[in-house]
């Protein structure tokens, strides 16, 4: 199999058993790798049965056959689990360096059943890997994990992958952080909770190290694709603005265009802005642009506060959606508290979106006298000293943190009396940083997202807002501009392509990395097709697990009130509606949300039913 290194690890805790398999040639060619061979094995592996904390659910870690290539902004890989938040299929990617190291050492990827009688760590080196001892490493966080192993080893080039506090203490939307300390450019496994995952698992960490070379079928072709693309990239306006201002470029933008969440959602637009965004952070706290594996991009911005109350904060960061997390929605502009909140939830272990999210959710409820206990934090809009201890008492499980640790949509099961109206997410996955009300598109991405309220899965941003093809307050062609870039991302996650990249990196491109690296040959249009065959059995794993149209839409929030401040109409429920028609039509899917079975045979899906 060249592009790939043609071996799977599958690791069975419980037993203390390690065995390489063979990657499947043909899953490889139906899936490509990545997110789609991680669904398509996530299928096989578990049934609806399988509770998401218990020994039964497996942990899958993926690369694509771009991983590890020469090719710039190619280094990410995919963890896909059933996820604690959502109860549902859940897929995370990071980037980095790890996934090209797994390459390295000769895996596609691992596959992760049982759980360990004791905290246990996994290290791969070079086609061997064995399981050790990790009691000492429990209770570390993800930066202090990392450097102990590197230290055991005697080698700062391993590649570690870890969880903190969080991951241990089960919070549900617990990350996998990777790279902490070692490379500059962290990588975090951040929606869906993959880490309280691994800490059900007492899988403390995994650390790999390689140095094979892995065989592509033209690799002249693939050297002079490569300088090409370099050449191309450094002439892309849009590559050179993530290179410059990594995504906190879109500050601005967002906030501008009055669909910046602010303070839970209630108003679109944060009057701070001018003091979180992309230009106040390079020019008061980035130190060093930093980059994945083989990417000449340097999105990443690495960040350091020296002086007042959060000196000596040191973070890659923060990005876009974590400045949004501890920023507007908690009603904050101080960079200097957004960035330690950043560094804090990264050694922790803690997605940044879901629990910024939280906070301001929090925070409105004790405003509103919904939530009368606030542990004595003083839980208001602005009040960045109690963002910096309840992510603290989230990762331990300790008081308010504790209620707040199963996500928002069981927090304001809890509370009631109103909160569910204003807790924002989508099938358990917390909103993101883009009010759906100020682009419809968006509004349709986040309900039918395959992973639960995300915006990766369907960035419409582009086509509405930044350059605009479609009128953002309106249904019109919404329902087919979603699912083509549903069907492109999957393509992209699955390849191992970087999303910032990928504004380089289009469809042909791909389909000349993937002839080049796997000598596989196919039209664009094929590719696209694959990508739509991986969303439908995402759909597939849903509907397993009990999901249906009426899980497809958005909190009660964002249909009741108008955002202020937009020339525009209000999203209605019946516009919704309608383009949620649209699009299972478009889908071929029936009208509750189910792929038709002539749609399966279509997409070659019918062999997993």
């Amino acid at each position: 199999m060249l592009g790939y290194a043609g071996k799977i690890l599958y690791i069975d805790l419980k037993d203390k058993l390690v065995e390489p398999r063979e990657t499947s040639e043909k899953l490889a060619r139906s899936f490509l790798g990545g997110r789609g061979l991680g669904s398509a094995l996530l299928y096989q592996e578990i049934g609806p049965a399988a509770e998401p904390l218990s020994p039964e659910n497996v942990l899958i870690f993926m690369t694509g056959p771009a991983t590890g290539t020469p090719v710039p902004a190619c280094p990410r890989w995919t963890a896909v689990t059933k996820s604690p938040l959502t109860g549902m299929y859940m897929c995370s990617s990071a980037g980095g360096f790890f996934g090209a190291e797994l390459k390295f050492a000769g895996f596609d990827g691992l596959v992760i059943r049982g759980r360990a009688e004791k905290p246990t760590w996994l290290q791969i080196t070079d086609g061997t890997a064995e399981l050790l001892d990790a009691s000492w490493l429990w209770g570390l966080d993800t930066e202090k994990t990392e450097i102990e192993i590197q230290k055991e080893l005697k080698d700062r080039r391993t590649r570690v992958a870890s969880i903190g506090p969080a991951g241990e203490n089960l919070v549900r939307f617990a990350s996998i952080q990777v790279d902490m300390c070692s490379t500059g450019r962290c990588g975090s496994f951040g929606r869906c909770g993959g880490g309280a995952v691994m800490g059900s698992k007492k899988l403390k960490a995994i650390s790999v190290r390689g140095h094979y070379k892995f065989e592509v079928f033209d690799e002249e072709g693939l050297s002079l694709f490569v300088r090409q693309l370099i050449s191309e990239m450094k002439d892309n306006e849009s590559i050179n603005k993530f290179s410059k201002w990594g995504s906190s470029q879109f500050v601005g933008p967002v906030n501008e265009a009055r669909m910046w969440p602010t303070r839970n959602f209630q108003q679109g637009y944060f009057e701070g802005s001018e003091g979180i965004n992309a230009e106040t952070l390079r020019k008061s706290l980035v130190i060093k642009d930093t980059a994945c594996f083989a990417c000449v991009i340097a999105s990443g911005k690495l960040s350091m506060v020296t002086e007042g109350k959060y000196a000596g904060t040191i973070v890659d960061g923060p990005e876009y959606e974590t400045i949004w997390s501890f920023g507007p929605q908690c009603g904050v502009d101080s960079l200097e508290a957004i960035a330690a909140a950043n560094m804090w939830c990264d050694r922790y272990g803690l997605d940044t979106i879901s629990t910024g999210n939280l906070i301001g959710f929090a925070m409105e409820c004790h405003e509103r006298g919904l939530l009368e206990n606030d542990d004595g934090l003083g839980l208001h809009f602005g009040n960045d000293a109690a963002i910096l201890e309840l992510i603290r008492k989230i990762a331990y499980r300790k008081g308010l943190g504790d209620l707040l640790a199963d996500g928002v949509s069981a927090a304001a099961k809890k509370i009631g009396r109103g909160s569910e109206h204003f807790a924002m997410h989508v099938k358990g996955l917390e909103l993101p940083a883009y009010d759906p009300r100020g682009a419809w598109g968006m509004a349709l991405s986040y309900a039918t997202a395959s992973r639960g309220g995300c915006h990766l899965k369907g960035w419409t941003l582009s086509a509405e807002v930044f350059a605009p093809k479609f009128d953002r307050f309106s249904m019109e062609g919404k329902a087919r501009l979603v699912f083509d870039l549903q069907n492109t991302r999957a393509v992209v996650d699955s390849m191992g392509v970087c999303v910032f990249g990928s504004r380089a990196i289009g469809v042909e491109d791909m389909v000349k990395i993937l002839s080049l690296t796997a000598g596989v040959n196919l039209s664009a249009n094929e590719l696209i097709g694959i990508g739509e065959r991986v969303y439908n059995l995402e759909r597939m794993l849903a509907i397993r697990d009990g999901i249906s149209r009426r899980d497809d839409t958005l909190p009660p929030r964002i249909f009741d009130e108008k955002l202020h401040g937009i020339d525009g109409p209000k999203l209605e429920r019946r516009h919704f509606e309608q383009m949620l028609d649209e699009y299972y039509e478009i889908r071929g899917w029936s009208m509750d949300g189910k792929p038709r079975r002539e749609k399966l045979e279509e997409l070659g899906l019918i062999d997993f039913l």
